[in-house]
């Protein structure tokens, strides 16, 4: 084929267009071949570029998500941790105040049986002395002459504490 084309065009014209043709391609590997690869290569390096810092950015990102969710569980452990700190503080507080409202209620409890005995102790002394004056007004009035209030008293406490001492083991045992 190329034999019946150059068989067409005459001698002279065919190194002429031979030559026409070579110097065109050079024209355009220098002129547009050698730009366009040059940017085609800018433009591929540019691409690899992207690529890397992308994958850069991703492997950065995924240690940024990792160091992330550690903090995010050593902050829910650090909670936790407080959460059971507060608790116990919360029960051995309210264990202290119980025990030290127990000891309060029965100190109050003990006061209130020491003064119950004092009170129990006054008002047998007030009635012991009441009952022996008037014993020995009574019989005073009845003798028709004055007993000596030391005697006659010393008879009434004789005979109460007598009553005590028959009385007092078992309501004394029942009221303690």
């Amino acid at each position: 084929m190329l034999t019946t084309i150059a068989i067409q065009i005459p001698g002279g014209s065919a190194v002429y267009v031979l030559l026409t043709f070579i110097l065109l391609m050079y024209g355009l590997k220098k002129l547009a071949w050698g730009p366009v690869t040059k940017i085609m290569d800018e433009r591929a390096n540019r691409i690899s570029d992207d690529l890397d810092s992308a994958a850069k950015s991703r492997s950065e990102a995924e240690k940024l998500q990792k160091i992330a969710d550690q903090n995010l569980k050593e902050s829910q452990a650090q909670a936790t941790e407080l959460m059971e700190s507060t608790r116990k503080s919360a029960e051995t507080q309210g264990k202290k105040v119980a025990d030290l409202a127990q000891a309060h209620a029965d100190s109050i409890n003990r006061q209130a049986q020491v003064d119950a005995r004092q009170i129990k102790t006054a008002a047998l002394e007030s009635a012991k002395d009441q009952i022996a004056d008037l014993s020995v007004s009574i019989a005073s009035k009845i003798i028709g002459k004055e007993i000596s209030a030391k005697d006659h008293k010393a008879l009434i406490d004789d005979f109460i504490s007598d009553l005590e001492k028959q009385d007092n083991p078992t309501s004394v045992k029942e009221k303690v």
